[in-house]
């Protein structure tokens, strides 16, 4: 935000408090802006639903043989 601004170009006293007046206005909405805390980024449902409801870990050979239903010592 600026201390001071210069206006040059040939303004009169008119146009030269418009454009302070923009410019005010303009930096008291950047401020209020930057006030605010942005809101978390959710997802949609249609996003959420298409994905995988358990995410797990990669198991090493040992742990995956130990899962129930992987029974290595019985043949088939």
């Amino acid at each position: 935000m600026a201390e001071s601004i210069e206006i040059r170009g040939g303004a009169g006293a008119e146009e030269a408090a418009a454009i302070a007046a923009v410019v005010a206005a303009i930096e008291q909405q950047e401020r209020e802006a930057s006030a605010v805390q942005p809101r978390p980024i959710r997802q949609s449902p249609w996003v959420r639903a298409g994905r995988p409801l358990e995410n797990r870990a990669p198991v090493t050979s040992a742990e995956y043989d130990r899962l129930p239903g992987r029974d290595i010592d019985s043949e088939d």
